[in-house]
């Protein structure tokens, strides 16, 4: 019996987990087509280009972090 609740306490952290790295991926989606979208601007230009820059780069840094994340929770919680 104890050791179906821990079963169903991990699988629940483990459903958790992955709901919250999903969050992760879509933010990092998110920031990745805002920084598309500003090369399709007919008015596109060298400021926009270091705005796109910093788009990237915060999309980058996060769907790093989504990954690390995804390590860990597999890590932590494995599929049963």
């Amino acid at each position: 019996m104890y050791s179906q609740r821990t079963t169903a306490h991990l699988t629940a952290c483990r459903c958790l987990a992955i709901e919250q790295n999903t969050k992760l991926f879509e933010e990092a989606n998110a920031l990745n087509r805002s920084a598309v979208d500003l090369l399709d601007r007919p008015d596109f230009d060298s400021e926009m280009f270091l705005q796109y820059l910093h788009l990237r780069g915060k999309a980058e840094l996060q769907f790093r972090e989504a990954l690390d994340h995804l390590s860990f929770v597999n890590e932590q919680f494995p599929e049963l």
